[in-house]
């Protein structure tokens, strides 16, 4: 079954799922094209040259490699990705995923290098760094007025239109106008009025702020769901003293942003969102940190191979773009080597995604990090089951 993946907003929440699907297809035909695009003009006129140049790149490979029959097929599913996109909203970058069964279209909004593999299986490093942060958040809109919620991934937000937001703040509080006794005492009754005017204000907050806790509980259904306020500080200063979901707020964007559109918006949450999983990213290194002196931190890639192929690997951390070849003989499958044995073997291109598949086979989980962020560890580290 063909799935499409479009570069329309509405398209990218998938892309947690992209990973698994692209790993399952093995086997065929399978065409990885990526190039780093821009954001901004001018930078971005120059975009849709250098995809051009990659895809010529690709065909005449394929050309070269396979008969017309085997590729007639991908070369049309290429020219229709290339004809969906709008190269006047990149972001980071552009991958173009062809099989004989996939068709995906993807925007990268992290950096990205060029890249054009064709192969029996799709380059999926890029994929699995941008799922890491394919976490779906809400973001609470809050004034003194009303409160709205938007449901979010990535950088893309939609408002949630129920019978719990938007929520309005109703003046349905009574209060009587004072009768002035005498021109000596007319201030006096003023100020004891505008007092209870204030008083009453806050006391309709509260009851406000109670019924927007009760519309976030259909919604924040556990403490790992992140939540991100936004609104003036004051609201949101006395939101988060009431609120029973402190655990799943995750940063705060102080300001009116009532009349704020909402593609602006969500870049701004985006940044908060990606703030946050980085700051997981920096835990998880602490975390192998600590792990090392309990003896279930591993570095090397030569003593991760053994662990992974035990069945051990639970946490597999590797900077992105790390690579290694490798070899292997046929009588150890456990023995990784970085330099070929004087003995029939078998040659790994890039060990490093041989592993990552491994751990993944074995319900491992594999996290890619920034580039030298795992220096001191050789690059890669695991944290194992036991």
């Amino acid at each position: 079954m063909e799935k499409v993946m479009s570069s329309n907003s509405s398209h990218i929440a998938v892309a947690e799922e992209l990973p698994g699907l692209m790993r399952a297809e093995k086997g065929n035909i399978c065409i990885s094209i990526i190039v780093p695009t821009h954001r901004l003009s001018p930078e971005r006129r120059v975009d849709h040259l250098v995809l051009d140049k990659a895809i010529r790149e690709a065909k005449k490979y394929l050309a070269h490699n396979y008969r017309e029959e085997e590729i007639k097929a991908l070369l049309r599913s290429i020219d229709e990705l290339y004809n969906r996109i709008d190269f006047n909203h990149n972001a980071e970058g552009i991958g173009l995923f062809v099989s004989a069964n996939i068709k995906e279209l993807v925007q990268f909004l992290f950096p990205v290098k060029e890249k054009v593999i064709i192969d029996r299986s799709f380059e999926v490093r890029d994929l699995l760094f941008q799922a890491y942060y394919a976490l779906p958040y809400y973001t609470l809109l809050l004034t003194e007025k009303e409160a709205r919620l938007f449901e979010g991934r990535f950088n893309h937000i939609r408002e949630i239109k129920d019978n719990h937001f938007a929520a309005m703040n109703v003046d349905d509080y009574l209060y009587s106008h004072p009768t002035r006794g005498s021109s000596f005492v007319g201030n006096a009754f003023l100020k004891e009025y505008e007092k209870d005017k204030s008083q009453l204000v806050e006391i309709r907050f509260q009851h406000f702020c109670g019924r927007v806790e009760d519309g976030l509980r259909h919604y924040l259904t556990g403490n790992e769901i992140p939540l991100i306020l936004a609104g003036a500080k004051k609201d949101l200063s006395y939101f988060g003293k009431i609120t029973r979901h402190e655990r799943n707020i995750i940063g705060e964007l102080p300001g009116n942003y009532s009349y704020t559109a909402i593609t602006e918006l969500g870049g701004m949450v985006w940044e908060i969102l990606r703030s946050f999983r980085d700051q997981g990213k920096r835990q998880l290194i602490g975390e192998f940190a600590e792990k090392i002196g309990e003896g279930r931190g591993i570095t090397g890639i030569h003593e991760i191979w053994k662990a992974a192929k035990e069945g051990k690997g639970l946490k597999l951390l590797v900077e992105k773009d790390f690579s290694q070849p490798a070899f292997l003989t046929g009588e150890n499958e456990y023995d990784l080597r970085l330099n070929p044995p004087n003995r029939p073997h078998e040659v790994l291109a890039d060990a490093v995604d041989d592993l990552m598949e491994l751990v993944l086979e074995k319900n491992g989980h594999v996290i890619l990090l920034d580039n030298d962020s795992l220096k001191d560890y050789q690059r890669m580290a695991l944290i194992t089951r036991y």
